[in-house]
């Protein structure tokens, strides 16, 4: 599976609303994934001072983030398949 990112511009969007909205993206995430597509919700930052919101999700393809989103009703600018580095040791300076 791939990752993707949900790129949206919601002016005045509320910590409230996210959370509306990531409860519909969950279900329709899990009805989806029910009929054999593969798709998980990550998570979303909010990022207020820019009225921007990223949400990451785990897919098959792209269209099934795009319907996901669709589903939920919740609007977004684009879809874009991201990467994710981790690091591998956490490093401490002394």
């Amino acid at each position: 599976m791939s990752l993707f990112i949900v790129d949206r511009i919601i002016p005045g969007l509320t910590v409230q609303q996210l959370s509306i909205a990531q409860h519909a993206m969950v279900e329709s995430a899990r009805r989806l994934g029910g009929n054999g597509a593969r798709i998980r919700y990550i998570r979303s930052t909010l990022i207020p001072a820019q009225s921007r919101c990223l949400c990451l999700f785990e897919a098959d393809h792209r269209n099934l983030v795009r319907t996901v989103n669709e589903t939920a009703q919740f609007p977004f600018s684009r879809i874009d398949e991201a990467l994710e580095l981790t690091t591998p040791l956490t490093v401490t300076a002394t």
